[in-house]
């Protein structure tokens, strides 16, 4: 198997039928539509009925944490640094911390050498079906896997964009979620099948990697259902960890903490969306390849977002993009869609970006939101991430 087809697969795009135009649900899917146009999103700003904006984003931010269903006891931080590794002009230091009194967090954090406070950002990994990868997706290390040249070529412009906001002087926090790299499933005693699948390759092969990767994929509809048993939410797991993350860098002495953002691709602008609008720290957001009203996914006629970690419940009174208005005005979000990705509509895409364009316009604060389409499928590439910095640049750093 060659990896650019199994990238493909994880992404769930290879058996794509173009030329179809009916709805991948079929049947199923007036039903949704006709469930979603009796209710709605009741959350959303321009259904507050005069209710004054505070107490608007405290009654949907509300609303987000009960049903992610996932609030655990606080549990001190204590950070670990288990390895340091020098790069010019910053260091990268090998992590962990407690995000909650049930598990450890592996992380990379990257510090820049220079000296007084600096600016932090949480860059956020991806989904991309590619498990058993996190955080080694956006931070260079020596010796690491093959595989990882690929889908960064694929995916990042063949860069790894904490390094290089590290260069422009933040403080980059980039931690694994819950599934992926060193938190994925790892098993004592390997199930019959995926033993099967990894039986005549070897760790260091690509092909492994994907043998992994696919076998991981197909238990996510298990996961999602199992944590359900256990009275919580994949997305809320991943979603509490990534405001623990901005706990670690806002108790950093050499971070500024009035000068927080955060970035993602794909998945990692899907974690961007639920951080920016549940965490008033979070002064500048940059959400990459993720941003869509939810009900036009039904106008799709191919299988996209089956693997998606998701609090399913949260989406009867919030869109997504009503999650990102949260955070308005006082966070400066950029949204970069990409006008060929196949994981969306454009409508769907435009209709996001003009719901949020409203409430900061009505806010008095257009300034503070952008949004951008890139002639490019689902990626950031160079050109996005050096406008993405800009977009940091300008509200997180001094002037």
């Amino acid at each position: 198997m060659k990896i650019t087809i199994a990238l493909l697969f994880a992404f769930g795009l290879c058996a794509q039928t173009p030329e179809r135009s009916e709805s991948w649900l079929g049947s199923v899917a007036p039903i949704a539509r006709s469930i979603h146009k009796e209710r709605g999103f009741p959350m959303e700003y321009r259904s507050r009925k005069g209710l004054p904006v505070d107490q608007w984003r405290e009654r949907g931010r509300a609303e987000l944490r009960r049903t992610l269903s996932y609030s655990p006891r606080k549990a001190p931080l204590d950070l670990q640094v288990h390895a340091v590794h020098p790069r010019k002009g910053y260091e990268v230091r090998v992590v962990s911390y407690a995000a909650s009194p049930h598990y450890r967090v592996p992380a990379y954090l990257l510090v820049p050498s220079a000296p007084g406070k600096k600016p932090g950002v949480v860059a956020l990994h991806d989904h991309g079906g590619w498990f058993y990868h996190g955080k080694e997706k956006l931070v260079r290390m020596d010796g690491e896997h093959v595989a990882l040249k690929e889908f960064r070529e694929r995916y990042y412009g063949g860069r790894t964009y904490a390094d290089e906001l590290a260069q422009r002087g933040y403080v980059v926090l980039v931690p694994d979620a819950f599934y992926w790299g060193e938190r994925r499933i790892q098993y004592a005693q390997p199930p019959a099948e995926l033993a099967k699948r990894v039986a005549h390759l070897k760790p260091e092969q690509p092909e492994y990697v994907m043998a992994v990767n696919s076998f991981l994929r197909e238990r996510t509809a298990e996961l999602n259902t199992w944590l359900s048993f256990s009275g919580t939410s994949w997305m809320g797991i991943v979603a509490y960890d990534d405001m623990r993350a901005v706990d670690v860098l806002a108790s950093l002495p050499e971070v500024d903490g009035t000068k927080l953002g955060c970035a993602g691709l794909s998945g990692g602008g899907y974690r961007s969306t639920y951080l920016t609008g549940l965490d008033s720290r979070i002064r500048a957001s940059v959400i990459t390849g993720w941003m869509t009203s939810l009900a036009t996914t039904l106008d799709i006629p191919y299988s996209v977002h089956s693997a998606l970690f998701d609090a399913f419940g949260s989406h009867a009174n919030l869109d997504h993009p009503d999650i990102a208005s949260l955070a308005a005005p006082g966070t400066a979000v950029f949204v970069q869609n990409c006008a060929r990705d196949r994981l969306f509509t454009r409508a769907g895409m435009d209709a996001a970006v003009e719901k949020i364009r409203a409430v900061y316009t009505d806010l008095k604060q257009p300034d503070r939101f952008q949004a951008k389409f890139y002639d490019v499928p689902h990626q950031f590439n160079v050109e996005m991430q050096n406008e993405a910095f800009d977009f940091l640049d300008r509200w997180l750093k001094p002037r």
